[in-house]
């Protein structure tokens, strides 16, 4: 076999044994996680949310056959309701939609999905770079039981396996995008 064809095959092994290697088990991905000083971490994805003034629980859902997880739920704790916002980050694993092309596709899906449930769309899916990574967004509306509008975005992103997903709730389309660009950091 010539030097050539010898690095060829070694080079198409190695990147199809990268392509095999699985995404890791969701738990894995999820007790990731941490909360110290009002910041949620995530090591695995190499995430931090900083909401100070706001309360932070880990992990609250964990999905294990459905490979998803709500990895932190983040509550602000302002008194009025121009300052109040909810956060979630979701990790949903990328293998169990092998149909999937892309992150528009995933964020057109949820929020036809929530279109079912009667929130109204105020912006269509849309490009959006959180802390110099690309994620597609949408932007939905819904009422408050007492007759209030609020706003609620959907970003997400294919990132290690899995579809990286924050979904903020806030007073106007405007401080959903905001809170989100703010408070999320992730490193390269």
């Amino acid at each position: 076999m010539s030097h050539a064809l010898a690095t060829t095959v070694l080079v198409a092994a190695t990147i199809t044994g990268a392509m095999a290697q699985k995404a890791p088990d969701i738990s894995t991905v999820a007790s990731a996680g941490a909360i110290a000083d009002a910041k949620y971490t995530n090591s695995f994805f190499k995430l931090t949310v900083a909401a100070p003034d706001a309360t932070l629980e880990l992990n609250p859902l964990v999905n294990k056959e459905g490979g998803r997880a709500r990895l932190v739920q983040v509550l602000a704790k302002q008194t009025t309701f121009d300052d109040t916002y909810t956060l979630a980050v979701l990790a949903d694993t990328l293998a169990k939609y092998p149909q999937l092309q892309s992150p528009t596709q995933y964020v057109r899906s949820v929020r036809h999905q929530l279109e079912k449930e009667g929130l109204l769309t105020v912006r269509e899916e849309f490009p959006i770079i959180i802390s110099a990574v690309e994620f597609t967004g949408a932007v939905l509306e819904e009422h408050a039981p007492e007759g209030r509008k609020y706003y609620r975005g959907m970003y997400s992103a294919f990132r290690d396996g899995f579809i990286l997903s924050f979904d903020v709730e806030a007073a106007s389309p405007e401080k959903v995008n905001e809170l989100v660009v703010r408070v999320v950091s992730l490193a390269k």
